[in-house]
C-alpha cells in the first residue's frame, strides 16, 4: 500500500483484478479510542502488482465496512460503498478520548472501469436509533443487485 493502514474498508472490484482500500487508521496505544484517521483511497492492480492513489473520502474515517454494489456479470455500473465507522475524536472532561461515530455512507461510482467521485448519503437509520455501529455483515445477492446489509449488536441483528 502507498499508505499503511488498519481498520479500513476494502472490496474486490468484480471482473477487474482490482482491490479498493479506503480510509483507515490506528487506535490510541492506551485508550480504545482516538488514534490516527485517514481519508485516502487506493486501488491495487493484481496484474501489475501496483497501487494507485484515488480521490480520498470527504472526511477522515476508520473502523468502517466497504462493499461493491452492482451487477457482477457485466463491466457496467458498480458502486463502492463505505459505511459506518468512526472519525474525529473528542475528549470528555478534557482527558478521556471518545470517538465520533458515523451512521451514514459515502459512495464512489465505478462506471465501465472508470472511477468516479464520492457522494455522501444521509444516515442509514433514524437519529437516536443507534449511536454506534455494531459489526456489519454484507451478503451479496445471487443476481448481483443490491446486497443485504446487516448490523450485528450482541444478540440482535438489524437490517
Amino acid at each position: 500500500m502507498i499508505s499503511a493502514r488498519g481498520s479500513f474498508a476494502c472490496a474486490v472490484v468484480p471482473n477487474s483484478n482490482q482491490i479498493i482500500a479506503a480510509v483507515g487508521g490506528s487506535r490510541h496505544t492506551m485508550f480504545a479510542t482516538a488514534g490516527s484517521r485517514m481519508s485516502s483511497v487506493e486501488m491495487y492492480d493484481i496484474g501489475t502488482n501496483e497501487w494507485t492513489a484515488l480521490d480520498g473520502l470527504p472526511r477522515f474515517q476508520a473502523g468502517c465496512v466497504g462493499f461493491i454494489v452492482g451487477n457482477e456479470g457485466s463491466d457496467g455500473d458498480k458502486e463502492f460503498w463505505v459505511m459506518g465507522g468512526y472519525g474525529e475524536s473528542r475528549t470528555v472532561l478534557g482527558v478521556f478520548p471518545v470517538d465520533e461515530y458515523y451512521s451514514d455512507a459515502v459512495v464512489m461510482e465505478l462506471k465501465n472501469g472508470v472511477v468516479g467521485k464520492w457522494r455522501e448519503l444521509d444516515d442509514m437509520w433514524e437519529a437516536g436509533e443507534r449511536r454506534k455501529l455494531g459489526r456489519i455483515a454484507v451478503i451479496d445477492d445471487d443476481n448481483g443487485s443490491f446486497p443485504s446489509v446487516f448490523m450485528l449488536d450482541t444478540s440482535d441483528i438489524f437490517r
